[in-house]
């Protein structure tokens, strides 16, 4: 296992004008499909894409990292923030970092800096900071460092990404856009946070072993004009020799167009460690079966590969009661739900199919009025009860 790099100080700030890197905005001509069993190419902007592509001093805009994390003890999530993603005004150099935990007791903890500006390095090891919270990665792609120190709270700890892949939606062909304006990203597909822990301001400590999705998601004008709802789901499963994930986004924006987005990779163990492969990531496919989204379940189902029999992958899930809700400046809510119910089918061979039971971490955001608008259950996020 690969020991946990140290934290090393941030750099002087780069200068006010900001061009942007990676593969957001770029234009693509359709999905990434692999069933060869074998990973012929691994993203190599990974870290450029998670730096700011709004700048910290420019005139408009937002982003936002949310590093959510889960173990039977504790749920988490970490959101570092600049401007305001629902404020036509946003200014980027308002950074504000957010805790929201809940504990298996059910008690409820938070906390929040604001009137921080982001600090971030656009070299190996690349960074972002609000304050003294910083998350860091290597320029290898394997590890997510953070330091947390705020209002008595302090943490250190690691995030491996076994699958070194990441995945980006592109409504309209265009990389990265969740809706037409609204960019998102994951780049850790199957996130294990370790070799660390945090440290509460009652003196309770974590140590953390835990399931882990970084988020990174940004825009230059407020998330409702471009976005009624949508919705982030990032499933697991296991079986004794590989390991599943598939992430599913959908969104909705306010011309009621419909935008669905998908990743499925493998991990399988071969000799000593897991070698990653992409089976498929494409957006709005007819690959792709989801049966509409409502109170109680969903069910999707992605076409297998040739050297699969083309068995299909299935994943069967109830939607459970929300483990965390927390709200936006303008009253937007991000609810996280905890799946620990799903059934998977998952082709491993040409004649085997194995039958698992999963695990995954999901966001709904609701902007304001959306629930107005949504008056029926759709793919990016739960009507309010009427």
């Amino acid at each position: 296992m690969r020991v946990l790099r140290s934290l090393l100080a941030l750099a002087p700030v780069v200068a006010a004008e900001f061009i942007p890197g990676g593969s957001f905005g770029r234009s693509t001509i359709g999905p990434y499909n692999n069933c060869s069993g074998t990973l012929t190419s691994r993203p190599s902007d990974l870290a450029i894409d998670t730096l700011p592509n709004i700048s910290p001093d420019g005139p408009s805009g937002w982003e936002r990292w949310d590093l959510t994390i889960y173990q039977s003890d504790i749920f988490l999530n970490l959101r570092w923030l600049q401007g305001d993603p629902s404020c036509y005004n946003s200014v980027p150099a308002n950074g504000s970092f957010e805790v929201s935990a809940r504990f298996a007791n059910g008690t409820i903890f938070y906390t929040r800096i604001t009137g921080e500006k982001l600090t971030y390095t656009n070299s190996s090891p690349y960074s972002i900071s609000i304050g003294q919270n910083t998350l860091t990665w290597d320029d290898s792609q394997t590890w997510f460092n953070t330091t947390l120190n705020l209002n008595g709270l302090t943490g250190s700890f690691g995030t491996e990404s076994i699958m070194l892949d990441k995945f980006s939606p592109y409504a309209g062909w265009i990389i990265g856009q969740l809706t037409e304006g609204l960019f998102s990203g994951i780049p850790v597909t199957r996130g294990h946070t370790h070799v660390g822990s945090i440290q509460f301001p009652s003196g309770q400590a974590v140590t953390l072993t835990a399931q882990s999705v970084l988020l990174h998601m940004f825009a230059e004008q407020p998330v409702q004009s471009l976005a009624v709802n949508y919705g982030i789901r990032a499933f697991r499963s296991t079986g004794t020799a590989f390991g599943d994930t598939f992430i599913y986004e959908n969104s909705r924006a306010p011309n009621s167009s419909e935008y669905n987005a998908f990743f499925l990779g493998r991990a399988e163990i071969r000799g000593t460690e897991y070698v990653p492969y992409t089976f498929y990531a494409g957006t709005n496919s007819n690959l792709l079966s989801v049966n509409q989204i409502n109170h109680t379940s969903t069910e999707a189902q992605l076409a297998g590969c040739a050297n699969t029999d083309y068995v299909p992958f299935t994943w069967n899930y109830t939607l459970p009661l929300p483990i965390l809700e927390q709200f936006d400046s303008a009253g937007g809510k991000t609810t996280f739900y905890v799946f620990s119910n799903i059934s998977t089918a998952e082709p491993v061979g040409s004649e085997y199919v194995s039958y698992q039971s999963g695990t995954g971490i999901a966001y709904i955001y609701q902007t304001p009025g959306a629930a107005i608008i949504d008056k029926q259950p759709s793919a990016g996020g739960q009507p309010s009860e009427q």
